[in-house]
């Protein structure tokens, strides 16, 4: 199991933010603006309040940003901003302690500016769900699926249309298990999208490119890419490898939808490389490239976002516990640089 220490969102096209939990426990915050300056950290919480494992963030609008982690004794935690506010990050504890497994990941989405949803890895395997609607009735909480349904690992969210959410994680068995909420009635259902042995207690992640599909990754035991798509069309989920065996190790793995004709997805490689795979709707399939050579990362996580249609940056921990940012620009190549130094994330 590979704990997912970094997050990152744009809540709107001209800055970006990214934290991460670091060796002590604190959670660290960069920002960075095109208005100039580079990028800027800090502590947003102190040494002690975080375990390595997940963290998660989203915008729901263009003036907020919200970031989950799990406390050291289980607890859920939580903290918001307000550009419209002068009081900065303000905190507060989701769940109590004892409600999250330690090194459990976290999963969001905000289907609508008016809601966000929350998912985690309780510590008998259970999935909890915590949600907010902007009606003043605060979180509310309930079991998404019972105890022993999933491991310590993955766990993927998205919502392609605002009527409708779509998570996975991994099972203790290996199988990858698929539950949907559709507003319209009928609560969450839930099936097994891939049966028993197909997946590693470790990374998943999921883009929806079009609102009538949605696209999901996961890492096979023997370090294969598995790729699983659906389409509204009534064919049911297609599944596919889309990278053999030995390609991957278990634990980070990002990917994004910078224009609805395309899709990017890195993972870590069993010599700590970072690898990227694209896709266009140009007939010519999945392509392939090494963007960080051997050595060059750890398996503890990978956060991506898209600000703008013709740019993406994703960041990883690095195998010396450095934060390393590469970004790219339609018609120039990947840079790479090191956002904080050696010892900075757990």
């Amino acid at each position: 199991m590979a704990a997912r220490n970094i997050t990152a969102v744009s809540r709107k096209k001209d800055t970006m933010e990214v934290w991460w939990v670091a060796p002590n426990g604190s959670v660290q915050d960069a920002y960075w603006y095109e208005t100039g300056g580079g990028w800027k950290q800090f502590e947003l919480a102190p040494a002690g309040s975080a375990t390595a494992g997940g963290i998660a963030a989203v915008s729901r609008i263009p003036t907020s940003m919200e970031i989950w982690w799990v406390g050291p004794k289980g607890s859920v935690e939580g903290a918001y901003w307000y550009e419209t506010s002068n009081q900065g990050w303000q905190r507060y504890q989701i769940a109590p302690p004892g409600s999250a497994a330690i090194g459990t990941p976290i999963s969001v989405v905000s289907r609508i500016p008016t809601s966000m949803e929350l998912w985690w890895v309780g510590p008998d395997g259970s999935v909890q769900d915590a949600y907010w609607y902007d009606n003043g009735k605060g979180w509310q909480r309930f079991q998404l699926a019972g105890p022993g349904s999933a491991a310590i690992g993955g766990i993927a969210a998205t919502a392609r249309i605002p009527g409708s959410m779509e998570i996975w994680w991994v099972a203790p068995n290996g199988s990858v298990q698929d539950a949907y909420w559709y507003e319209t009635g009928g609560g969450w259902n839930r099936f097994e999208l891939a049966p028993a042995g197909s997946a590693t207690a470790g990374g998943i992640a999921a883009v929806s490119r079009i609102p009538t599909s949605m696209e999901l990754w996961y890492i096979a035991p023997d370090g294969s890419v598995q790729d699983a798509y659906w389409y509204d069309n009534k064919k049911g989920w297609q599944h596919f490898q889309l990278a053999p065996a030995k390609s991957a190790t278990a634990g980070g793995i990002g990917a994004v939808s910078r224009i609805s004709t395309s899709m990017e997805l890195w993972w870590v490689g069993p010599d700590g490389s970072v690898q990227d795979a694209y896709w266009y709707d140009n007939g010519k399939g999945w392509q392939y490239f090494q963007l960080a050579g051997p050595t060059n990362a750890s398996p503890r996580g990978i956060a991506t976002t898209s600000r703008i249609p013709g740019s993406m940056e994703i960041w990883w921990i690095g195998a010396n516990g450095s934060v390393q940012d590469s970004y790219w620009y339609d018609s120039k190549p990947w840079n790479q640089f090191q956002l904080a130094g050696a010892g900075s994330a757990g």
